[in-house]
């Protein structure tokens, strides 16, 4: 048998390009070829199949590359345990388990130096790992709108990686290049989407303003009655950002709206990340909310 017939019956993948591969299959997933998410409508509407095996690609790929920057500095880092026993094994043909993300993250900052110091991205990394155990260890549900932004953000971080700590160049890894311009490419769609998707918010809260005009004297007497049985408004009332007052409902069907008269204002709401208690912003927006910001403040 000639050497490039035996050289044709092995199958070999780098680390790197193992890792890449899984991007792009997770991309795949996703993504349809206008680079829109596959089934889109006028919501987040994509199989679970689809999500399921997009966030296990996506998260395999993300694992992959910190061990590429961890074998960069030293290769013994990729796996467990301390340096002379993994050291041992290899020397005695045995190949150790690798790290887990938590084991990859303490071996970065420690060895290499490189740190996610950006709490926002620590989160979300967090966040897409709590998705793919999921996903692969237990049940889940997640609201589909949140998931899509929160991937469209872990693709920034995977491209900002590949650019900052791996410095791939396109001659060394067309691969890279493919994920570059499909992550740039969803970006600008994904933009587009959420301009879209404020807009359909805004008329939605608009036409609940204009409702609760119309209803002003029902409503208020159905929250005073709400706030008795509930022992205090404060569950049913948050701070208007607009007039400053306990006034928006955070209740029933006019959440978001502002019962002050002079302000009639509305916002759209989502939980804050901390106490989970609903704030204004737009359901994919991870944000605190005063009383946590406040708190984190005087830490």
């Amino acid at each position: 048998m000639s050497n490039a017939e035996s050289s044709n019956l092995k199958l070999e993948l780098s680390l790197l390009n193992n890792g890449l591969d899984f991007i792009l299959k997770g991309i795949d997933e996703l993504f349809d070829d206008d680079y829109v998410m596959r089934e889109y409508s006028s919501a987040v509407d994509i199989g679970t199949s689809n999500y399921k095996y997009g966030v296990l690609n996506l998260f395999s790929g993300f694992l992959l590359l910190l061990k590429e920057r961890l074998d960069r500095h030293m290769p013994e880092l990729i796996f467990k345990g301390n340096l002379k026993d993994i050291k041992d094994k290899r020397r005695s043909g045995k190949v150790p388990n690798t790290v887990n993300l938590d084991e990859a993250l303490e071996k970065l900052e420690i060895g290499p130096r490189v740190v996610f110091s950006d709490p926002e991205d620590l989160k979300l990394i967090r966040y897409m790992q709590d998705v793919r155990n999921k996903f692969e260890h237990y049940t889940i549900s997640v609201d589909k709108y949140e998931l899509w932004s929160n991937l469209s953000k872990f693709l920034e971080l995977i491209d900002k990686f590949l650019v900052e700590e791996l410095h791939i160049s396109i001659e060394e890894s067309p691969e890279a290049l493919e994920i570059q311009e499909k992550i740039h490419k969803i970006d600008s769609v994904w933009k587009r989407t959420q301009t879209e998707r404020r807009r359909q918010f805004d008329l939605e809260i608009h036409g609940m303003i204009e409702e609760l005009n119309t209803s002003r004297d029902r409503v208020m007497q159905e929250l005073r009655t709400e706030s008795y049985y509930s022992n205090g408004a404060d569950k049913l009332l948050i701070s208007c950002p607009d007039c400053n007052e306990q006034t928006m409902i955070v209740y029933e069907e006019f959440k978001g709206i502002c019962t002050n008269p002079e302000s009639g204002s509305g916002h759209a709401l989502t939980e804050c990340l901390k106490c989970e208690e609903l704030t204004p912003g737009y359901p994919w927006q991870q944000k605190f909310c005063d009383s946590c910001s406040n708190w984190i403040d005087e830490q």
